[in-house]
């Protein structure tokens, strides 16, 4: 079943400092903010990558009904806002929290209804009949900063840092690149350490 996916609240920093990007590209201080402009971009590519999101984000997930066991395609979760359904009168009904359960004992949770319980029936057969508003990321904010002692998979989000950091030094070393081939499109260290976190085939 196809699931809709909107990003509702971007990550509101990045999980590099200035110093962490000149000392592994190499750069010095007039190149600083360069790199920092790359962050996002890298950032971006690795969690499409591997569906490993690394600071905390918003999501929203769409379905035209509910399954016996919805998975969340992104990793890890941090918690669930809300799940919505459009009832028969057209009404965007939330679900009590005590209805469904969270399972997350794969590489990405899953959400079924309780034990003994059921999902109710959709009213309309729209794309966007179930909604469901989920926060990810290993890492939280706390007064605009990565929030350590709150880290899930800490050893994850330091490989996942370390892909992001390969990917940016290899942008940063072939920005001014005139060949007339490209030989490859990203470095591999980076596609290694991607698929090896990987939570989905995206």
């Amino acid at each position: 079943m196809k699931m809709l996916r909107k990003l509702i609240q971007a990550p509101s920093i990045e999980p590099f400092t200035a110093d962490e990007l000149a000392v592994h590209a190499h750069a010095d201080d007039d190149h600083h903010d360069y790199l920092q402009s790359l962050v996002p971009r890298a950032r971006k590519r690795f969690e499409q990558r591997s569906g490993r999101l690394l600071v905390e984000q918003t999501w929203q997930f769409a379905l035209p009904k509910f399954c016996n066991e919805i998975h969340l395609p992104y990793a890890p979760l941090r918690s669930i806002n809300s799940i919505k359904y459009i009832n028969n009168l057209g009404q965007l009904v939330t679900i009590d929290p005590n209805e469904y359960r969270v399972i997350e004992h794969g590489l990405t949770a899953t959400i079924t209804p309780k034990l003994g319980g059921h999902w109710p029936a959709v009213g309309f057969k729209v794309a966007d009949a179930v909604q469901i508003e989920c926060v990810f990321g290993h890492a939280a904010v706390d007064n605009n900063a990565i929030d350590v002692t709150t880290l899930l998979d800490q050893d994850k989000y330091n490989l996942a840092k370390q892909a992001i950091l390969v990917l940016i030094a290899d942008w940063f070393r072939n920005r001014e690149d005139t060949a007339p081939v490209k030989l490859y499109d990203m470095p591999n260290a980076f596609k290694a350490i991607a698929d090896e976190l990987a939570v989905e085939l995206l």
